[in-house]
């Protein structure tokens, strides 16, 4: 019984890295970029030994998505959320929270969502 209860209580071990992307089609986004930024993404990730769900914002003004319920997920979950910036500058990020530039990214369009220290 208390093996059935552990398992219930404990992550699985044997999680895998799964992205979820959001707004890609929205832009037109080339193929080989979106390659190349979720192969990045995902060696970067493992990489910090992370092993369960991220997701990723194509962010562009022309995008038809509803933010506050990609955002509402993600954060409900803890989940790492990142943008990459398709226009001039990122959307706005939710309330008490803010983008940081992942510097690492070659092109420097790759954001991080951080949570504002109070």
């Amino acid at each position: 019984m208390w093996k059935r209860l552990q398992a219930v209580l404990s992550p699985s071990k044997s999680e895998q890295l799964t992205i979820s992307s959001y707004g890609q089609k929205d832009y037109g986004i080339p193929l080989e970029k979106i390659q190349e930024v979720m192969k990045w993404l995902g060696l970067s990730l493992m990489g910090a030994g992370y092993q369960a769900k991220a997701h990723i914002i194509w962010d562009s003004p022309e995008a038809e998505l509803d933010h506050k319920t990609v955002f509402k997920d993600c954060l409900r979950h803890h989940e790492p959320t990142f943008l990459y910036r398709c226009g001039d500058r990122p959307m706005t990020p939710p309330e008490g929270h803010y983008w940081r530039l992942m510097s690492e990214y070659p092109n420097l369009r790759v954001y991080q969502l951080e949570r504002k220290e109070n």
